[in-house]
């Protein structure tokens, strides 16, 4: 570090500065000129002597319950990418849901002297594992959120509502919920929101299937059980995208026309959301923005800054599949 300070005529610490990317105390042309140095020149931050010297590891341990899940994926890479540039590594565990996979997680990641922890799979009844109770290890929780710590998430109550709103405006009174996981907060709390805004309609029904899920699979075998019901409905909401393909597929394969037939909605807009033969309505809420501010968020905390929690507004994204009025039958 003595030799890039040389080259680039500046001290030491300035230089420190740079490579941790802290602008609040030096110029960002300085920091970019700074690291243009450090890759022509080779250098390599020794983060353990650092963490001997500064007392702060400069890690962020990160838990996700998988990493073959798109939602995750971009909720991940933002906050890396938001790590990286203020100067930390994070540390990805992967957790399946499980409780005691979970805790041996957290184990090893406070063995390495991480600073902080972002939760991004926490279950219901479970949000904060045993092995953070008591500890002085700082964590907030980033997509399924938690009350009663600090959170970065979306309203799902509120974007569940809009999608009731919807089909009840459109004229639709048979309605379906295809919820998600049990112990999944996001799940139960968009179901929370579609449930209630449908049974406060005067005339209005609602009916759900014995299970549901996240994926295409549960989605499909949960419209086929739907529709071997007497009370078929006109419109379907399943509590992400996923389930809602896998809804679309299913009403394909026993002769209707989505959109026409039966009105589909999902959740989260993913990228071929809208690429589909019949365009996805879907609820969007801006998960990179939402990976960057837990990553953000939990840095000021660490450096010694106040934090609350950030609860992200959901916008209804109306699409070919639900657009069109309820069926007369």
């Amino acid at each position: 570090m003595k030799q890039l300070a040389e080259l680039a005529g500046l001290d030491t610490s300035t230089v420190s500065r740079a490579l941790r990317g802290d602008s609040s105390r030096v110029a960002k042309s300085t920091i970019e000129r700074v690291r243009r140095l450090a890759l022509e020149t080779g250098y390599t931050p020794d983060h353990a002597a650092a963490s001997l010297r500064g007392g702060s590891s400069r890690l962020l341990g990160v838990l996700v319950n998988t990493l073959d899940d798109i939602v995750m994926g971009i909720l991940l890479t933002a906050i890396v990418q938001e790590a990286h540039r203020l100067g930390y590594q994070p540390m990805v565990m992967v957790t399946n849901d499980d409780s005691e996979e979970r805790a041996d997680a957290i184990r090893r990641l406070q063995g390495r002297r991480i600073d902080g922890i972002i939760l991004c799979d926490s279950l219901l009844g479970k949000e904060v594992p045993a092995a953070l109770l008591g500890s002085e290890t700082p964590y907030l929780f980033a997509m399924r959120g938690c009350d009663e710590h600090v959170s970065v998430r979306a309203d799902d109550v509120q974007g569940g509502a809009l999608v009731a709103e919807h089909f009840l405006r459109n004229g639709h009174t048979n309605i379906a919920l295809v919820p998600g996981p049990a112990h999944v907060r996001t799940a139960t709390d968009r179901a929370v929101g579609f449930q209630s805004t449908v049974e406060r309609h005067p005339t209005a029904s609602l009916t759900m299937p014995g299970s549901g899920g996240y994926d295409a699979e549960d989605g499909y075998r949960a419209t086929k059980a739907l529709f071997s019901m007497k009370q078929r409905p006109t419109a379907i909401f399943c509590t992400n995208d996923h389930a809602a393909i896998g809804a679309s597929r299913a009403l394909i394969d026993m002769g209707y026309q989505v959109g026409h037939d039966v009105a589909v909605a999902g959740y989260n807009d993913l990228p071929w959301a809208k690429h589909l033969h019949t365009p996805l309505t879907t609820v969007r809420t801006d998960i990179s923005s939402m990976g960057t501010s837990a990553a953000s968020l939990l840095i000021d905390w660490i450096q010694g800054g106040s934090v609350d929690s950030l609860v992200m507004v959901p916008e209804l994204v109306i699409r070919e599949s639900s657009k069109g009025p309820a069926p007369s039958r």
